[in-house]
């Protein structure tokens, strides 16, 4: 029979746990986990660990192949809309909740178009939010992830090799058309954030892990597409509770912790709900392992003698 394992990923914690005013108010079924558990502390975002959930190797270059992933091609690129803000001396990116129309989207892709046409480039849209861009050949370059940058400065994020020069000089002209776009105007006049750029980015491919895990829920497009690939069954919903594990390799991606809202109350709940039913089956050995990921911050690694450690 066999063993059965849980990974579960809590997106949201890693402000909550990294400032340690909070650690006298952590829930105590959390505060056991953490103490309990060896840790490995690493900084990667939540697209690129799901990423990694599913590769034979782990990702670490700067860019994500989202487009093999999406299609199973490598000669495209995503081009995504994004919102450039000068900030001081930097610029930062951008990209969630522009609440960009699919009309908005087609007429600012068919003004921007022509540009691209000197590197063979088609634009067009799989969502009003998500752009392709369709070339003969994929420049030699190293672009970084949309995930990786959004919210941050874009200094030391741009496309890097031989063929930078060009696409940065293609990147600005992009920039200074969406300046002038009516699109754009029209949006200010109704308190929206421009379209004032786009991000390159989604180059490349990755060994896929076929079946990885036995069962997989949670709400999100990049679990599900990620599940696709390795063909592994999906339960998209976030509702979750330790009755329902399976044996064998268990993966689950819980919501968000909203972190503007009670985040002490959502957490308790959590601890109360799921937690604590976790840690009493792992003590009793019905769990033989948890992997509890934080993105941006680490994973904690919990088998049931750990949790009959006396300190």
């Amino acid at each position: 029979m066999a063993r059965t394992e849980l990974t579960v990923v809590l997106p949201g914690l890693a402000t909550v746990l990294e400032q340690k005013i909070n650690a006298s108010i952590i829930p105590p079924y959390l505060a056991k986990i953490l103490a309990k558990s060896s840790f490995q502390k690493k900084r990667t975002g939540l697209s690129r660990l799901l990423f990694n959930l599913f590769s034979e190797t782990e990702l670490t270059g700067s860019d994500l192949p989202i487009r093999f992933l999406e299609s199973g091609q490598t000669d495209s690129l995503r081009a995504d809309p994004c919102y450039l803000h000068a900030d001081r001396d930097r610029l930062l990116l951008f990209a969630d909740e522009l609440a960009l129309s699919a009309d908005e989207s087609t007429q600012l892709i068919a003004e921007i178009q022509p540009l691209f046409e000197e590197f063979g480039g088609k634009l067009t849209q799989s969502r009003a939010d998500n752009w392709v861009l369709e070339l003969e050949s994929v420049p030699d370059l190293n672009f970084a992830a949309l995930p990786d940058v959004a919210g941050k400065g874009i200094e030391h994020a741009l496309p890097k090799g031989t063929e930078q020069s060009d696409w940065i000089r293609l990147w600005n002209e992009v920039q200074m058309m969406l300046y002038n776009s009516e699109i754009n105007q029209q949006r200010a006049d109704d308190n929206k954030l421009p379209i004032n750029s786009v991000w390159f980015w989604g180059a490349g491919s990755f060994d896929v892990k076929n079946n990885a895990w036995d069962k997989v829920q949670g709400q999100s497009l990049l679990l599900e597409q990620l599940a696709a690939k390795s063909q592994c069954a999906i339960e998209s919903n976030s509702d979750y509770s330790a009755a329902s594990l399976t044996s064998g390799k268990n993966l689950w991606l819980a919501d968000e912790f909203i972190l503007d809202g009670d985040w002490l109350q959502q957490l308790e709940t959590f601890d109360e709900t799921v937690l604590k039913p976790l840690w009493q089956q792992c003590r009793q050995a019905r769990i033989a392992k948890i992997h509890l990921h934080i993105p941006e911050h680490g994973c904690y690694q919990l088998t049931p003698l750990d949790c009959w450690k006396f300190w």
